[in-house]
């Protein structure tokens, strides 16, 4: 990446993925009721004739779509190009919009995977396009000026939403339709977009891109893994048809620091048996979990989607389970 001066613009390319940042509704009052993706990105960079001064843009609409119906498979495809895209030597950084169901798995998945130092900025929007007061070009003005910061190189990638810097480890959505919904929770923001100035206060800590051991050229195939959410009375037998359906693993979303019914304990143990990798996070919003069971993976303090990410790429890339557990304390 080439060092940056007053006098020379960032080249960033803007990856685009559809979601409320391009959705369309029919009145500028419908919050709800909008198609999502269904602008093209060259509309929302339409209101934002400032942006130009940020950066020279490469643009790409990449799909369009709502990431309440994004998974796995599409991250996957979204990780290659992006991996594509950072190996250019005229890029310098790269931002993404997406839609925000689905945004802190895509970001943490992208986390550990990609292998560059350089920008990389997942925003989107709680407002479609179309209505009074959307949030999506502020947040993709803060978003393109965080990726053109020389300060955000080696940090990972991040999510900026609500003038908010977060790592994508611990950034996470936490109310269903406020503009202010992503947190990063109890370990907080590593800075902040203020008038379109960047301001870091901290870096993340956990390994991430370039000091993880998972590389997309393992990947031949992804896994099916299944989270199993723990709630007073649930019916332990829905974890073996998991198995039966083809997880080859299942997250366990614990009570408190990740206790389970004792009929759970005993499925949990026959799924191991099967050759079926599990962990227990914590349903809570925050803290650690231990393992109450042998063999019993705990997933630090990730959150039930996370660790699923977590263990859905170690599998991918046919680390043991003793990896795992390391994994899980390092990433």
């Amino acid at each position: 990446m080439r060092e940056q001066n007053d006098m020379t613009k960032a080249r960033l390319h803007l990856l685009a993925c559809g979601g409320t940042i391009a959705g369309l509704a029919s009145s500028p009052l419908d919050f709800f009721g909008y198609t999502a993706g269904a602008a093209p990105v060259a509309a929302v960079l339409a209101k934002l004739p400032e942006i130009e001064a940020l950066a020279d843009w490469q643009v790409e609409d990449f799909c369009q779509l709502g990431s309440e119906n994004a998974g796995p498979e599409l991250w996957l495809q979204i990780a290659r190009r992006c991996a594509d895209v950072l190996q250019d030597e005229t890029v310098d950084g790269l931002v993404i919009t997406s839609g925000t169901d689905t945004m802190e798995e895509l970001a943490y998945f992208l986390h550990l995977l990609l292998k560059t130092d350089k920008p990389v900025v997942l925003t989107g929007a709680m407002r479609p396009l179309s209505a009074y007061g959307t949030d999506g070009p502020v947040n993709l003005y803060n978003a393109a000026a965080v990726a053109a910061n020389p300060e955000s190189r080696g940090k990972g990638v991040l999510l900026v939403m609500n003038d908010t810097i977060l790592s994508a480890r611990q950034a996470a959505k936490q109310d269903s339709f406020r503009l202010h919904t992503f947190g990063g929770g109890e370990f907080g923001p590593l800075g902040y977009v203020a008038a379109g100035q960047v301001q870091f206060a901290a870096a993340p800590w956990h390994r991430h891109t370039q000091a993880t051991e998972f590389h997309l050229a393992d990947i031949h195939k992804l896994p099916q893994v299944e989270i199993f959410y723990m709630s007073g009375g649930a019916d332990a037998r829905l974890l073996p048809t998991m198995a039966d359906l083809g997880a080859a693993g299942v997250v366990l979303a614990g009570f408190g620091n990740g206790t389970f019914s004792d009929a759970v304990g005993e499925q949990l143990r026959l799924l191991m048996s099967r050759g079926v990798v599990c962990a227990v996070t914590s349903r809570t919003q925050s803290g650690f979990v231990v393992s109450h069971l042998p063999g019993l993976l705990p997933a630090a303090d990730l959150s039930p989607q996370k660790a699923r990410v977590l263990l859905l790429l170690a599998l991918a890339c046919g680390k043991t389970p003793a990896d795992m557990e390391r994994y899980f304390a390092l990433y």
